[in-house]
C-alpha cells in the first residue's frame, strides 16, 4: 500500500472508531505508553464513560497503577485537554502483549560492492558513515527489484 493509499483511507477508518469511542477515548489509547511508562505492557484502557476510564490490568501491576492513580489520572487529562477523566476503574484481568517490532541489526553485514564504491571517499569518517547508509538501504534496494 503507497503512502498516498493509506493518508486516503486512514480518516474513514478513524473516523469509525472516534464516533463509535470518542476522540478522548481514541488519544487515551494511542498516548497510553507515554502516559503510564512501564506499566503499559500489563495495563490496556478498555473504555470511558461518564468520566470513568475503565482500565485492565494484570497481576501485580494493579497495586503499581493504583498507588500511581493521581499522576496518571493528571496526565491523561493534560493529554487530552481538559478533566474528561475523573477516575479509573481498575479491572484485574490478563493482558495481551503488545507485538513489537524486531529491532534492526546493530550493523548490518559488510557489502563488498558497498565497500568498493565508498573505497574513493577520503574522509573515513564520511566513509563509515556512507558505508553504514549503503548497508542499511541495501534490504531495500533488493526488495524492490
Amino acid at each position: 500500500m503507497s503512502p498516498r493509499a493509506l493518508a486516503a483511507t486512514l480518516p474513514k477508518v478513524t473516523k469509525a472508531v472516534f464516533a463509535k469511542h470518542g476522540r478522548v477515548y481514541g488519544t487515551i489509547v494511542a498516548e497510553w505508553p507515554t502516559i503510564v511508562g512501564g506499566l503499559s505492557d500489563s495495563s490496556l484502557p478498555e473504555k470511558l464513560a461518564g468520566g470513568v476510564l475503565t482500565v485492565r490490568v494484570s497481576g501485580g501491576a494493579a497495586m503499581a497503577l493504583q498507588h500511581a492513580m493521581p499522576q496518571v489520572l493528571e496526565r491523561i487529562n493534560a493529554y487530552v485537554g481538559g478533566a474528561a477523566v475523573e477516575r479509573l476503574r481498575l479491572v484485574q484481568a490478563p493482558v495481551a502483549r503488545r507485538a513489537r517490532k524486531p529491532l534492526p541489526p546493530a550493523e548490518p553485514p559488510a557489502d563488498p560492492q558497498i565497500e568498493s564504491e565508498v573505497s574513493r571517499v577520503e574522509d573515513p569518517e564520511l566513509r563509515r558513515s556512507l558505508s553504514r547508509l549503503g548497508r542499511r538501504l541495501a534490504p531495500r534496494r533488493k526488495s524492490e527489484k
